[in-house]
């Protein structure tokens, strides 16, 4: 009976919550379900969006198998500059999917709930295969970077605001890759997870070289406002018994995001071969910097 009563009020101030999410951002009353929570992304990159229309993409499927007859999640795109004022202001009503807490200024998990992660990765540095250049933060100097517009590159930033690396901004990870290959900047930046899956659907992929060290390696979690507790509580229950079904292993293995997969880049090192997400030494990690 106790144990009853415990879950109805549970589930009652589920819906609370879920009532006040259905205010838009901008003061306006959205048309959907109280039921409905939304997951927002400031990342337009495959394989977590291939196609924001056609909602394609590991991240709507993944919220998909997570949702249930409590919680719809849907996904929706939000710039992070926009993100960012909202979390300041406590006025972020949703969640947001797909991140690691330093990137929130967050390493201890204390400002924000943190759900159990989904997926690890990397951020790797990417150039030519006749030009490689091996990653090291006191190696920048004079070099050009292909980044994406918007976001933010713990330590890089910092490089190019003091005029010691040049950085030019793209609309994706597939102009990254391009510019690499034609040889216009001297590295680029790419998450492991979108080389995996563009790795049969680009040409030039394997005119890259890899370098040991990554830019940075994280888990992938899903950010919570701490006044939606029980969106988090039910996310996690969700992940813990889908992260464990074939439905998800499937997914993985859609998007070429099978653990152990190999992935052979002009002359660098595979995805099993090269040093793993865990051992892996991060620029992050040997300067320990936060975002």
């Amino acid at each position: 009976m106790v144990l009853r009563l415990g879950k109805r009020r549970h589930k009652a101030c589920l819906a609370m919550l879920l009532l006040f999410a259905n205010t838009s951002l901008f003061g306006e009353t959205n048309d959907i379900s109280p039921s409905v929570v939304t997951a927002y992304t400031y990342h337009l990159k495959p394989p977590y969006i291939i196609d924001e229309k056609l909602k394609s993409g590991l991240y709507f499927d993944l919220l998909s198998l997570i949702s249930d007859d409590e919680i719809e999640y849907r996904l929706a795109y939000m710039p992070r500059k926009r993100i960012n004022k909202l979390l300041e202001r406590g006025n972020l009503e949703g969640v947001i999917i797909g991140v690691s807490p330093h990137w929130f200024s967050d390493s201890q998990q204390s400002k924000y709930l943190w759900t159990s992660a989904f997926i690890e990765d990397r951020d790797e540095i990417i150039s030519h295969v006749d030009t490689p250049f091996e990653f090291r933060i006191d190696k920048l100097s004079d070099k050009t970077m292909a980044g994406v517009r918007g976001l933010f590159y713990v330590g890089l930033n910092k490089a190019v605001v003091s005029g010691r690396l040049e950085r030019f901004d793209t609309e994706s990870a597939e102009q990254i890759i391009d510019m690499v290959y034609h040889h216009r900047v001297d590295f680029g930046v790419v998450s492991r997870s979108t080389l995996e899956y563009l790795h049969e659907k680009t040409k030039y992929i394997d005119s890259l070289h890899i370098s040991t060290i990554p830019h940075e390696s994280y888990l992938r979690h899903v950010l919570v406002p701490k006044h939606l507790s029980p969106v988090a509580a039910h996310v996690n229950e969700r992940l813990g018994t889908q992260l464990k079904t074939e439905a998800w292993q499937k997914m993985m293995s859609h998007y070429s995001l099978s653990k152990g997969k190999s992935l052979s880049i002009g002359k660098s090192q595979s995805m099993a071969e090269s040093l793993s997400i865990n051992e892996s030494q991060s620029m992050a990690e040997s300067l320990s910097i936060n975002e």
